[in-house]
């Protein structure tokens, strides 16, 4: 397998994960200092023509173009970090206008050793939260990933994806009705003098949203998903269940090298599942519509 990582952050996590898998694993990053190999991924496809899979770890942006590029240069699965792209429509047409490619907006948190217990858990529960509270986690303030224009959105964009993730895979996500969804932005650049992701660039632009809620009804589930940026509290990732007569309350912190490994391996092994694909077209058509609307 040959394998392309365009973005060299998270790209780094896919390196390493892609290099475990045996892949032959080519990377792109337009700074010098991470070692790409490439400047640029056009560079890349006249040495490589075609790849198994793409992983496209750029700002969110460039994901709509790089994505139709790398497809139309030849790849079998492109993988696009969340957000995915601006919107739902752009999403389905860039699905539909390249039939040989599979997209697919990564959902790693799938594929956690402990989704089937945590399933079991949610059919039992009367509510269900997904917590994720960041200490001072806004990444580089002033920078694109905070200006709407480039990023499309803030927390909303950043951690509300994995959530609802979490939301499509625990339940029949298109049985619920929404409830409740707001983002609101709670904090000025001025504010802000420090982050635990990456330095504040302070004559930047910070128009986002810094805080997010959604809640859902399904069936006799209640499910509340909040997200904070930064609430100079101690930080709070964590799945709780809410049973007829007690609390269950699990850790979950970030996503497990395991976790991308079997999502990768198990797109590659239903490359040719036409159901697959059209699960994965339904999730991330739904996932752009909760986060487009807020």
């Amino acid at each position: 397998m040959k394998s392309l990582v365009i973005g060299m952050g998270i790209g780094q996590l896919y390196k390493t994960v892609l290099s475990d898998l045996g892949h032959e694993v080519i990377t792109v990053d337009l700074n010098p200092n991470t070692n790409p190999n490439y400047l640029d991924y056009k560079s890349a496809y006249i040495d490589h023509r075609y790849f198994d899979t793409v992983h496209i770890c750029t700002p969110n942006y460039l994901h709509l173009e790089t994505a139709i590029d790398v497809a139309a240069k030849g790849a079998g699965i492109v993988f696009v970090e969340k957000p995915g792209v601006e919107n739902h429509s752009q999403w389905r047409k860039m699905v539909h206008d390249f039939p040989h490619t599979r997209f697919l907006m990564v959902k790693n948190n799938q594929y956690r050793d402990e989704i089937k217990h945590f399933r079991d858990l949610a059919a039992r529960s009367e509510t269900v939260k997904i917590i994720w509270n960041n200490n001072n986690r806004i990444p580089r303030p002033g920078t694109w990933f905070t200006t709407k224009e480039l990023a499309f959105g803030g927390v909303s964009r950043d951690l509300i994806p994995h959530m609802l993730s979490y939301y499509c895979v625990l339940t029949n996500y298109k049985l619920g009705t929404k409830l409740f969804g707001k983002a609101d932005q709670r904090w000025q650049l001025q504010d802000i003098d420090s982050s635990d992701y990456g330095p504040v660039k302070q004559d930047g632009v910070y128009n986002v949203d810094d805080f997010c809620e959604l809640e859902y009804k399904n069936n006799s589930t209640t499910y509340i998903l909040t997200a904070n940026w930064r609430t100079l509290k101690p930080t709070d990732i964590s799945i709780s269940f809410g049973l007829n007569s007690s609390a269950v309350k699990h850790e979950l912190g970030l996503c497990p090298e395991s976790a991308y490994k079997t999502m990768i391996c198990t797109a590659l092994d239903n490359i040719d599942n036409k159901q697959f694909w059209n699960d994965q077209l339904d999730q991330d058509t739904w996932i752009h519509q909760q986060i487009e609307r807020l």
